[in-house]
């Protein structure tokens, strides 16, 4: 695979090595060639993403092999030579917006970053219509909210390469508590159970009764004792004897944790079409990562709760089977680098601004379902 990228890489940069030299001397803002820093900012422009020309025919490579528009990167990211690629979709909330008009606010976003609104005369489309086979919607069947769901609109969809370092942890919790009283007649239990005889049944019980009643006595007084800073006299003499007291401890179950999944994308856009596709990206990140104020009813006291996220590991356009299905999720941070690492480099400014050569987003996610073994069996 990586061999096929590489060549695919070669391929693209060979017939048009000049030009792009050219290229990023003028981004840059020097006309003499390329010496110093600047040479290997040039270096990483032409060896991070695939140039392409806007009238070229790799322009057929943007082609969109899903249902919908997407805001993706690098931009022949779906074509047959590169193929693996992270699918976000986003969720906006329900409830905000007026009744017929829901999501509204997102969709305009969308529309923003050039996606589809898909007005038609029954308003923009519910989940359901915007859903591709390849992509089916997580099943919500561990959560408490399942039958109330929130979030069911799909407002922007991101294709985003696969990253390195892609991993999934699956961590349960345990609790270690004192068994005290409980726990040493339960013990006197299980010794009375394998005794041979009524008699010796009988012993094992009062014995762990004893041991367990004194126990507790002692615990009583020392805590009584301590609470009038007279200090524990039963601790004081268990250690004048080289002893101390057994609490019994067990690991209690407590449940499974929520995963967390985290990326981190770099962009190293070498035309416009890149550098708007990158900024587009981390927009709509930082966009649908946030809340809204609810300032109708409200005056500003009540949040509309930021829009939750779907992911999904794609291949040629399909399900990565070999790779863990995610539920719907949240994103709980996004965090932005501007320029290459040690020095800050910029394009020829234009009337925004001057655009970074570089930047770097990682962005995390919390899963909204814990996982069980069901939903192991099913991919999760």
């Amino acid at each position: 695979m990586f061999k096929r990228v590489s060549s695919h890489l070669k391929s693209l940069a060979t017939p048009f090595l000049s030009d792009i030299t050219g290229q990023v001397n003028n981004l840059i803002g020097n006309s003499s060639a390329v010496t110093g820093s600047q040479a290997k900012v040039a270096a990483q422009l032409l060896k991070k993403s695939p140039f392409e020309s806007l009238d070229s025919p790799m322009e057929a490579l943007k082609r969109d092999p899903l249902g919908f528009s997407q805001v993706q990167y690098p931009l022949d990211l779906t074509s047959n030579e590169l193929g693996h690629y992270i699918l976000f979709y986003t969720l906006a909330n329900d409830y905000e917006g007026s009744v017929g008009n829901k999501a509204s606010k997102d969709l305009d976003v969308a529309a923003r970053v050039g996606l589809a609104t898909y007005n038609t005369d029954y308003g923009p489309p519910d989940i359901k219509s915007l859903r591709q086979n390849s992509t089916p919607e997580p099943k919500m069947d561990n959560s408490v909210y399942s039958k109330f769901p929130t979030h069911t609109r799909v407002t922007s969809a991101i294709a985003l390469y696969m990253p390195p370092g892609v991993k999934v942890s699956y961590q349960n919790s345990y609790e270690a508590e004192a068994t005290d009283l409980f726990g040493t007649i339960g013990k006197a239990m299980g010794e009375a159970k394998s005794a041979t005889s009524m008699a010796d049944q009988l012993k094992a019980i009062a014995k762990g009764a004893g041991v367990g009643v004194a126990q507790f006595g002692k615990d009583f007084l020392g805590e009584a004792s301590s609470a009038l800073g007279a200090g524990d006299p039963f601790k004081m003499l268990a250690k004048s004897v080289g002893t101390a007291v057994n609490p019994q401890q067990e690991q209690f179950y407590v449940g499974p944790q929520f995963r967390g999944f985290s990326y981190t994308f770099d962009f190293w856009p070498r035309n416009q079409a890149e550098l708007e596709a990158a900024n587009n990206i981390i927009f709509l990140f930082k966009y649908h990562s946030h809340p809204s104020l609810e300032q109708a009813n409200s005056l500003g006291r009540m949040f509309f709760v930021p829009s939750e996220f779907e992911i999904h590991y794609l291949h040629m356009g399909k399900q990565n089977q070999y790779l863990n299905k995610i539920s719907k999720c949240v994103c709980t941070g996004v965090d932005v680098e501007y320029g290459p690492e040690g020095e800050f480099k910029t394009f020829v400014a234009n009337e925004k601004g001057a655009p970074p050569v570089h930047y770097k987003m990682t962005v995390t996610f919390t899963e909204l379902q814990l996982m069980t073994k069901q939903k192991i069996y099913e991919g999760y």
